[in-house]
């Protein structure tokens, strides 16, 4: 018997609500996410994949006149089970933390705890995400990569199994790339060696090389249609490479 996804939607649509003209953004986007797989979600600008991201974490909610589709998590209708419990198992990651509020980064990190219950996991986030230093920094006084590392920090305290990165490495410098791109990509392998349980990756990126640098699988996302998704190199093939890229395909197939 194959094993169930870990968390899966079929012919999932969005469309606007009918007082912004009621266009469509998604149109039905299948897709699973295996136990342990770290995949890229690729496509141009405006190509619908932050709203993607969005509506599958439960951002966005699921009114009836702008959802369509279905999308289970462990087989498990994820519309009905309350926004608490959804976000203990997915956290949506954006490209920025909002310095709304005179908060300390302690503060941001440890508001994970409203969905995972419990203060254990703070002080190994702030570890893993290097802000022990800047634990009582506020964050309107931290760069725009710093305040990504809080994001991506707080999302660890959620307890989240599978983690939505929408260009949120986007602003750190290459070390942090690496290094904590490398560090989801060991506890995707080896869950039980921390107390996190990760269990499953999205990252949008427009720098390739780094979206793909992890990746076991791709999604490829253009005009809100899903055109490809599995193994890196079957989803983005030189054909849909060319049609995504025109302009820039032939230095990407040349550095493939």
């Amino acid at each position: 018997m194959a094993e169930q996804a870990l968390f899966e939607a079929t012919g999932v649509g969005w469309r606007l609500s009918r007082f912004e003209g009621g266009a469509a953004i998604l149109e039905g986007c299948s897709l699973s996410i295996a136990e342990g797989s770290w995949i890229s979600l690729v496509g141009p600008n405006g190509a619908g994949k932050s709203t993607l991201l969005q509506l599958l974490s439960g951002t966005l909610g699921f009114p009836d006149a702008q959802f369509s589709g279905s999308i289970r998590w462990r087989g498990r209708d994820w519309r009905e089970m309350p926004p608490r419990e959804r976000a203990a198992k997915v956290a949506y990651v954006a490209a920025d933390l909002d310095p709304a509020f005179p908060v300390t980064v302690e503060e941001v990190v440890g508001s994970g705890v409203y969905a995972s219950g419990s203060c254990d996991a703070i002080d190994p986030a702030l570890d893993f995400c290097d802000l022990r230093s800047l634990r009582s920094r506020r964050i309107e006084f931290l760069s725009g990569g710093e305040r990504q590392r809080v994001a991506l920090a707080r999302a660890l305290v959620q307890g989240a199994e599978v983690i939505f990165l929408d260009e949120a490495l986007s602003k750190m410098d290459l070390d942090y790339q690496v290094d904590l791109g490398s560090r989801l990509k060991s506890l995707l392998r080896d869950p039980a060696s921390s107390r996190f349980r990760l269990g499953g990756v999205v990252l949008v990126a427009h720098d390739l090389s780094l979206s793909l640098r992890w990746a076991d699988e791709a999604w490829v996302l253009a005009a809100g249609k899903m055109v490809s998704s599995g193994p890196v190199a079957e989803a983005l093939s030189e054909e849909v490479l060319r049609r995504l890229y025109p302009k820039a395909a032939p230095a990407i197939l040349f550095q493939k």
